[in-house]
C-alpha cells in the first residue's frame, strides 16, 4: 500500500481556504493531516477539532523542519508568505501557497528561486480553481475551438468585505496596506487573471484601469477595481471586482466571446450557457452550471507525487505581475505593460 502524502498547515490567516483544504486532507485516505500551526493556538485548536485532532503548535518552523511532512500548505497572510515558502522549499517540502504569493515581484523572485533550486512543486492558491468542474468545462469548450478564437471576455464579481476570522465583523489583515498589495480588486481578480492566462495560453501584454472606495471611504485599500487587460494574442478582458456589494448580493458573471460563439455564466441563476454559429446546434443552449468550488486536492497530489502540476510558481509570479501593473496603471491613469518572468531571467 502506498504511504499517504503527509500535510502540515502553516497559518490560518486565509481561513476560508485553509479550513476546507485541512478538512479534505483529513478525510482522504491518500493523505494525512499531521499538524496545524498558527500564531493563535486557540485558532489552531479550533480547526484541529474539525479535522480529526492533528498536532497543533504556534511554531511555523516546527512543521517546516518536520521530516515526516511532505507538503506545507501555507495560509499565512501575504506579507508572511515569502519567508514561509522559501523556508519550506529549502527544507524540501512541496508547497501549497496563498494568493497572491507575495506583495511585490522582488518578494516573489525569492520564492521562484528557492522553489526551482530545491526542485519542489508549488501550487498557487489562485490556480487550484482550474481543477473545478466549471473551469474544466470552460477549458474544454475553448481549447476544442467550440466558440472559435476568443476575442474578448468580461468578469464581474460583486462581494462584500472579507472577515478576519469566521464571525468577525472587520476584515482584519486583508485591509492592512502593510500586509497586502491591494484590496477588493486583487482579492478576486487573481482567479480571473489565472483562468484567462490558462484558457488562452497567453500572457497579459497591457493593463489599464481604476480603483475607488465606493462604499467604504475610510478603508485603507480599495473596495472597487475595474481593469482592462490586453493579452499577447490581442484579445481583451475586463475584470471588475468589489467589496462594495449589498449584503446578500454576492454574484459572479462571466462572458467569453469568440469568433464562432460565446459562453456566459451567472451565479445568480446557476446557469452556464453556450452559443454556437455553426453545426447543427446553432444558437444559445443553457445548462445547470457545474460547481466552481474545489480545494484542488487531486491537483496538489498530482504535483507532489510527480504526475505533473496543474500550475507552477511561474504562474503565480505572472499573475502577481499583472496585478502589480494594474495598480500602477490605476495610480498613473495610464496603460502599463506587466513585467514577465522570462524577461527577468534573460536579463539576469
Amino acid at each position: 500500500m502506498t504511504a499517504p502524502t503527509r500535510f502540515g498547515v502553516v497559518g490560518l490567516d486565509h481561513w476560508y481556504s485553509a479550513i476546507p483544504l485541512a478538512q479534505a486532507v483529513a478525510g482522504d485516505r491518500r493523505t494525512e493531516l499531521v499538524a496545524i500551526a498558527d500564531l493563535s493556538i486557540d485558532r489552531a485548536n479550533e480547526v484541529a477539532a474539525k479535522t480529526g485532532g492533528p498536532r497543533t503548535t504556534t511554531s511555523y518552523q516546527e512543521l517546516i523542519e518536520d521530516d515526516s511532512i511532505d507538503v506545507i500548505a501555507s495560509f499565512v497572510s501575504v506579507d508572511q508568505n515569502p519567508d514561509v515558502c522559501v523556508a519550506a522549499a529549502r527544507a524540501g517540502k512541496h508547497i501549497v501557497s496563498v494568493k497572491p504569493l507575495a506583495r511585490t515581484l522582488a518578494e516573489a523572485d525569492r520564492i521562484v528561486e528557492a522553489v526551482n533550486a530545491a526542485g519542489v512543486t508549488f501550487t498557487p492558491g489562485e490556480s487550484r480553481s482550474r481543477s473545478a468542474d466549471q473551469n474544466q468545462l470552460l477549458h474544454e469548450w475553448v481549447s476544442s475551438g467550440r466558440i472559435g478564437r476568443v476575442t474578448s471576455a468580461s468578469f464581474a464579481l460583486v462581494g462584500g468585505l472579507p472577515q478576519g476570522w469566521p464571525g468577525a465583523t472587520d476584515p482584519g489583515w486583508w485591509a492592512d496596506p502593510a500586509r497586502v498589495p491591494g484590496g477588493g480588486w486583487i482579492d478576486h481578480s487573481l482567479y480571473q487573471i489565472d483562468r484567462m492566462r490558462w484558457l488562452l495560453g497567453e500572457e497579459v501584454a497591457e493593463v489599464s484601469g481604476r480603483v475607488a472606495n465606493l462604499l467604504h471611504p475610510d478603508l485603507k485599500v480599495e473596495d472597487y477595481g475595474h481593469a482592462i487587460l490586453r493579452f499577447d494574442g490581442g484579445s481583451i478582458s475586463s475584470i471588475e471586482d468589489t467589496w462594495s456589494g449589498p449584503a446578500g448580493g454576492w454574484r459572479i458573471t462571466t462572458s467569453i466571446i469568440g469568433t464562432e460563439g460565446a459562453i456566459a455564466l451567472d451565479t445568480s441563476t446557476g446557469l452556464v450557457s453556450v452559443m454556437e454559429t455553426k453545426g447543427s446546434h446553432k444558437g444559445w443552449h443553457h445548462f445547470k452550471s457545474p460547481s466552481d468550488h474545489t480545494v484542488g486536492l487531486d491537483a496538489i497530489l498530482d504535483a507532489a507525487t510527480g504526475q505533473g502540476p496543474l500550475a507552477t510558481v511561474e504562474d503565480a509570479w505572472e499573475n502577481l505581475s499583472a496585478t502589480v501593473a494594474f495598480y500602477e496603471a490605476a495610480a498613473s491613469a495610464s496603460i502599463v505593460a506587466p513585467a514577465h518572468l522570462r524577461d527577468r531571467v534573460t536579463a539576469a
